[in-house]
């Protein structure tokens, strides 16, 4: 869901302003009925609360109707991941969970306070919001990285074509400047080729892993670190049972020479709300 808002949960909260209780930061929403508590504190040492509505909870804490901005790149780090542990938070307690977005906010109206809106929000996207969360039973999400080392992908690539194995001999033979340009020619060959190798690997990849996600996210590759290139970036959503299948697959590529994988999770469904 791209877009949520702030409510209160009822009493406003001892020593605080009207304008700091007018919208209220929802973190996520889970199948729960009533005020229940959590053991942790939402952004800045928020306390937080559950507002219900027709068997769903949404986990918020009372905030000032606007996002939280910052130049501080250290404080918009700290409140982007106690975003995160809260989240994760519920996702332990409740087992199955909806994450929003950082600064989804919920605010009050002219005709109603947020409470009463996010109230009214749960009640039209009911149906929706509960189909999510069953869609989310019993799996996790999973960041998969699948990376090459670049010295050994130049060297497959050198190996495996006669093209570029007779320009390599022709060099050794030219003078220096005949020999410049005929390199210029084999480094732009090797990158058609490295380009070529790392799309069929790709593919290769995608099919391997996607055979065990339920759900799959393709995100942007990241830049070269060092001699790695990142080849395949996915977001995958995965059950309990595929999982060991997943791991096995991923142990396979892992275990080819040239490749390494990152995997981070399991993790709630960031990428798939």
């Amino acid at each position: 869901m791209n877009q949520v808002a702030e409510g209160q949960s009822g009493q406003l909260a001892f020593g605080k302003s009207t304008e700091e209780q007018a919208g209220c930061y929802v973190y996520c929403v889970v199948r729960t009925q009533g005020n229940v508590g959590l053991e942790v504190f939402g952004i800045q040492g928020e306390p937080l609360h559950t507002v219900a509505r027709d068997g769903l909870s949404a986990v918020v804490h009372l905030c000032p109707p606007r996002p939280y901005q910052s130049d501080d790149a250290d404080a918009v780090a700290a409140r982007v991941m106690a975003h995160h542990q809260v989240v994760e938070a519920a996702w332990r307690q409740w087992g199955t969970v909806l994450p929003l977005r950082f600064n989804t906010i919920i605010k009050a109206d002219g005709q109603h306070s947020a409470r009463e809106n996010l109230v009214m929000w749960l009640e039209t996207g009911s149906d929706w919001l509960k189909a999510k969360l069953e869609q989310f039973d019993g799996k996790a999400e999973y960041g998969i990285q699948v990376l090459r080392d670049t010295e050994h992908l130049s060297h497959q690539v050198a190996q495996s074509s006669l093209v570029v194995k007779r320009l390599e001999e022709e060099i050794a033979g030219k003078p220096r400047g005949a020999a410049y340009m005929h390199r210029q020619k084999l480094e732009a060959m090797l990158r058609r080729g490295i380009e070529t190798r790392v799309a069929e690997e790709y593919q290769a990849c995608y099919a391997g892993i996607s055979r065990w996600a339920e759900g799959i996210q393709v995100e942007k590759l990241k830049p070269s670190t060092g001699c790695l290139q990142m080849a395949v970036n996915l977001s995958c959503l995965v059950s309990a049972e595929r999982y060991p299948g997943l791991a096995e697959e991923l142990g396979r590529i892992g275990a080819t020479e040239g490749f390494s994988i990152r995997l981070v999770g399991p993790m709630p469904p960031y990428s798939f709300c």
